[in-house]
């Protein structure tokens, strides 16, 4: 008996290979081995940070050092590749890499940086001698406290202004003349500073653009066993790749995408983005062994079912893995009331043909470029499965016939950009939520605790206080302290910084959010209690800085009576009278 024909070459490496290996590549292999394999050289997307950072270099003749820092993943070691085949190679004197993912430098490390370092002994380095490390911030902060202990006093400056420029808090001395000196001569370069999302020219961007099954260049370098498959159509992971690589598509992750990195108040690091590429990609088919056996499988049993799961707007977004793609499934449009969601509800289940017909209407009739929406549709054609509706609402979002919705409040991004109309917005709520969850109002009048709310009495003293002189949102100090190394990576802002009274904290927008719905009546402490508790702290230690002021009109709160009372201090007849009024 024959066999049966094989329904791809073998000899040609598996395109979903090379899907799967987007999750398990990463940078200590860069540094292990000092070289781009083919892999990590397709994986690898060059953004305006490549050609800013080179043209700084070979413009700037007062560099004497370049310090690339960043959380792992953050692209560290590759950049320093690129810059490497960019730049001349008399332009850079030495390049230290294999210290990145070192929170703590041995002894032999210190010493050899210290060597690296030596130009700064004396002053800066002379002209045409130009350093480039690798270093995370826990490595600065080690190297610091071992070049003090060693009393290598001008080592210990470098990396003190490279920490005060990061922002990392702490006293480490640094004269003002040395400080002038090495702002010249030292660009410190941080890649957690770098936007991934939120534009054309970005990272995500790039990175699925790359994804295009016939781009040799790509990540699926040319996909040449796709060439011979005979079961093509039954590949979701293979038509996923280039709708991931279309530009409406990407434009739509890329939104939302931005939408979590607003939510956590930073971006998202490239080792994450490419893993949740990989998941949307590969829609939950096996990766052990040959992945395209998998598909062979499905093709055989005929199973047009399992196509329609693995598909884009099903896939990863049924049952992420990634906490990246978790926070995209929280985001999904389906679940989100509107017009336009309503309408595709409405229609779908009706008829089944109609719902293949929108599907292949929505993403493609299939074709050669996006063969197993065809087979999708089919599985759809024969009975509506459970959930087709999200799904398709899913599809419409994707292909742009579908807005992702307002996730992040307006006036938020606008606060966060230093717009005055938006701030005025921002402090507003601010002040009602901070009334609403820890104090009390009378009137117009706002009233703050005078002492610790984890105490419990039966009465409390509120103090007056005019909220809107003493809350105030500012600017993160970020590109104060850092505007060359800003410029370079293209920083923009994801946070501000809330002022109360003399507390500053972070406002990012799980923050916004908790102060939203303090202001409508819920319980702060049942959203996030790390954030209660810091709002809690501003609040009474605002209270208390104005406890002793003996003008301020006081509010007697007995929480047992439900009865409020408010006492005003007035001056007759050359005394000090108080009036207390009953208000509640």
């Amino acid at each position: 008996m024959t066999a049966p024909p094989e329904p791809f070459d073998r000899s040609l490496p598996s395109p979903l290979v090379g899907l799967a290996a987007l999750r398990a590549s990463g940078e200590e292999s860069v540094v292990a081995t000092g070289r781009l394999s083919s892999r990590q050289q397709a994986m690898y997307v060059v953004t305006d940070v490549d050609e800013a950072l080179a043209h700084k270099i070979h413009a700037d003749e007062s560099l004497r050092l370049v310090l690339l820092t960043g959380s792992a993943g953050g692209g560290k070691s590759a950049l320093i590749r690129q810059l490497q085949n960019r730049l001349p190679a008399e332009a850079l004197s030495r390049v230290v890499e294999d210290a990145t993912h070192a929170d703590s430098p041995s002894e032999r490390q210190t010493e050899r940086l210290a060597s690296v370092l030596a130009g700064f002994e004396q002053g800066v380095p002379p002209a045409g001698d130009l350093t480039l490390i690798a270093a995370n911030t826990g490595l600065l902060l080690e190297l610091h406290r071992e070049f003090t202990e060693r009393e290598q006093g001008a080592l210990a400056e470098v990396v003190a202004y490279a920490l005060k420029v990061l922002g990392v808090p702490g006293e480490r001395a640094v004269s003002v003349p040395r400080r002038l000196e090495l702002a010249q001569a030292v660009l410190v370069v941080d890649l957690d500073q770098r936007p991934t999302s939120g534009g054309e020219g970005r990272l995500l961007r790039r990175m699925l653009a790359s994804l295009a099954p016939q781009d040799p260049a790509g990540v699926l370098e040319g996909a040449e066993r796709c060439r011979t498959c005979t079961v093509a159509a039954w590949c979701a992971p293979r038509t996923n790749a280039e709708l991931l690589a279309d530009p409406q598509i990407a434009a739509s992750l890329d939104e939302a995408v931005e939408q979590v990195a607003l939510r956590r108040g930073r971006d998202v690091a490239p080792r994450h983005l490419w893993d949740g590429i990989a998941e949307l990609a590969l829609g939950g088919i096996s990766t052990d062994g040959d992945p395209c056996d998998a598909i062979a499988r499905i093709a055989a049993a005929r199973d047009a079912e399992a196509v329609w799961q693995g598909l884009l707007p099903n896939g990863a977004f049924l049952s992420p893995r990634s906490e990246l793609l978790g926070e995209l499934a929280d985001l999904d449009p389906s679940y989100r009331a509107s017009d336009e969601a309503h309408t595709v509800v409405a229609a779908v289940g009706i008829d089944p043909q109609a719902d293949a017909r929108m599907l292949t209407n929505v993403l493609g009739p299939g074709g050669e470029s996006r063969p197993a929406v065809g087979t999708a549709a089919r599985a759809l054609a024969g009975r509506t499965p459970a959930g087709a509706a999200r799904s398709l609402v899913r599809a419409h979002w994707l292909t742009g016939r579908l807005a992702l919705g307002a996730v992040v409040p307006e006036e938020f991004k606008a606060a966060v950009e230093e717009h005055e109309d938006a701030i005025d917005q921002v402090i507003d709520v601010v002040c009602e939520g901070l009334v609403s969850a820890f104090g009390r109002s009378t009137g117009h009048e706002a009233f703050l605790p005078t002492e610790s709310l984890t105490e419990s009495r039966q009465a409390r003293v509120l103090v007056q206080i005019d909220l809107a002189d003493e809350v105030d949102v500012t600017p993160q100090r970020t590109k104060t302290l850092n505007p060359v190394g800003c410029e370079v990576v293209g920083w923009r802002p994801l946070t501000a910084r809330l002022k109360i009274g003399k507390s500053v904290i972070d406002l990012d927008l799980p923050l916004y959010r908790l102060l939203q719905e303090a202001s409508e009546g819920a319980l702060p402490a049942t959203v996030d209690v790390e954030r209660f508790h810091s709002l809690r702290y501003a609040a009474e230690r605002l209270g208390r800085a104005h406890a002793g002021k003996d003008s301020r009109p006081l509010l007697v709160a007995d929480e047992t009576l439900g009865a409020a009372f408010l006492v005003t201090s007035q001056q007759r007849r050359g005394q000090q009278r108080l009036k207390i009024e009953k208000v509640a």
